[in-house]
């Protein structure tokens, strides 16, 4: 676990290139590419690292890659540290309590939006009129996936990557 989320604090220094935007224009249509081409810079290289990650294992589903590509949307503008601060509280139990969507301190508005940031995703997606699917997706993106084995392929490409 700590390797992976020393990996993913380093990683959130990339920015996106060319192939990023070239990927999501080509499973994206326009008005959910803007939500995509929107998104934090880190989110937008996570997005399409999530969808080349199930592309080259042959998963090409479009909501599937739809939804990897948009399922961190609603996370916003965050600063690095406001992530960090998100998987600690989470890991010390204190993530619910911490996150206040209304809070004077930035921080705490950040972890609400950490923590919130499926549903607010899936609510703008419903609102662009994506597929019912890729809303679906995206709002649980961190739920158990039961026997949906969709939703449990973009869990594990969102892992991965």
């Amino acid at each position: 676990m700590i390797p992976h989320r020393a990996r993913q604090f380093i990683d959130a220094g990339r920015t996106p290139t060319a192939g990023d935007f070239a990927l999501a224009r080509e499973h994206l249509d326009p008005g959910l590419f803007v939500l995509f081409a929107r998104q934090h810079p880190r989110d937008i290289v996570h997005a399409a690292a999530t969808a080349r990650w199930l592309l080259t294992r042959g998963y090409s589903h479009q909501e599937l890659i739809t939804a990897a590509l948009l399922h961190d949307i609603g996370k916003g503008e965050q600063r690095r540290i406001d992530r960090a601060a998100y998987v600690v509280a989470e890991a010390a139990g204190l993530a619910g309590r911490a996150a206040q969507p209304r809070s004077r301190f930035a921080l705490r508005r950040a972890l609400a939006r950490t923590r919130d940031h499926s549903a607010a995703g899936a609510a703008e997606l419903k609102a662009r009129g994506a597929p019912e699917r890729v809303i679906e997706l995206t709002l649980n993106h961190h739920a158990p996936p039961g026997n949906d084995t969709m939703l449990a392929l973009l869990q594990q490409a969102d892992a991965e990557s």
